[in-house]
Parts: C-alpha cells; sequence; structure tokens
C-alpha cells in the first residue's frame, strides 16, 4: 500500500514509498528480481531493519532511470508485519485527513525549498514536516527547520 508524499500528495521528487504484508527473504529477493529484469531498473538494494519501530523488516530499494527529474526514481518497499503497517498508516490517514487547500501549497513549498544538492529532501524529514505543520501548527519555515534540526534531521 502507497504511503508518505505520494499518498499525501506532497511529493516534491521521484521517491514512492510502499508498505506490504510480511514475506520471507526468499520471497522478497524473489520480488526485486522481477523488478530488476526491467530494463529501467539499475539497481535493487536489499536491507534488514535496523529500526527499533520496524522489527523485524525488510527493506527493498529498486531505483529506475525513467524521466529527467535530476535522479532517478527510486522506490522504498517495506515487508513488516501487519500490525506494524496498521499503526503507520493511522499516522498517514490522519495527515492525509488535515492536508488540504492552502497547507497542501504550504508543504509542498517548505519542502522544495529544503531540497538538497542531491535534488530531494533531507534524508527522514517528511514526517516530521508533517508533523511540524499538522500537529504543532507550526508555519513558519525556519521554526520548521529547527523542529527538523531538534528530532535529529541532518538539514544538508
Amino acid at each position: 500500500m502507497p504511503t508518505g508524499s505520494y499518498f499525501l500528495d506532497v511529493m516534491v521528487y521521484p521517491d514512492i514509498d510502499l508498505l506490504m504484508s510480511k514475506v520471507s527473504i526468499e520471497q522478497l529477493f524473489q520480488i526485486g528480481g522481477q523488478l530488476a529484469s526491467s530494463d529501467m531498473v539499475f539497481e535493487v538494494v536489499f536491507a534488514k531493519s535496523r529500526d527499533a519501530d520496524l522489527p523485524g523488516g525488510l527493506y527493498l530499494k529498486p531505483r529506475i532511470d525513467y524521466g529527467d527529474w535530476g535522479r532517478p526514481w527510486k522506490i522504498d518497499i517495506w515487508s513488516l508485519d501487519d500490525p506494524i503497517i496498521d499503526r503507520q498508516m493511522e499516522s498517514m490517514a490522519r495527515f492525509k485527513s488535515k492536508i488540504a487547500g492552502a497547507l497542501r501549497e504550504q508543504i509542498l513549498r517548505y519542502k522544495l525549498s529544503i531540497m538538497t544538492d542531491k535534488n530531494r529532501t533531507p534524508m527522514y524529514s517528511g514526517y516530521f514536516i508533517y508533523r511540524a505543520f499538522i500537529d504543532e501548527g507550526m508555519s513558519d519555515f525556519q521554526q520548521v527547520t529547527q523542529y527538523l534540526i531538534d528530532n535529529g534531521i541532518s538539514i544538508e
């Protein structure tokens, strides 16, 4: 199921996040092999989660050469236990219910204002951007940036 900026309709660079029910490593490698057979896919990365919030999670990241975006597309695919997916999607559903019109535009403008030299927002910043604007009610870009820093996000 889609999540992150794609789910919230606030994408600013070619990155799609997907969550899928837990599969075995062997099954995930089969999926990775099928993706890698595409001529557009030039790399597939696999990792086991070391994040305490994603216990037992398996990660697959195909990188795709498609279009002229200043960087390749990537798809972050997380294979997780269903209760973990449910918890993550609760936050995303809450965010989605509150992002509309002017707030969506403000989030998009902010994300574009902090793009790195790699044509992306800082690593792991999305969730904290949404929390800053939605949960904390912030609107000042400098205040949001400080919020990211305070939450361990490296602003490049």
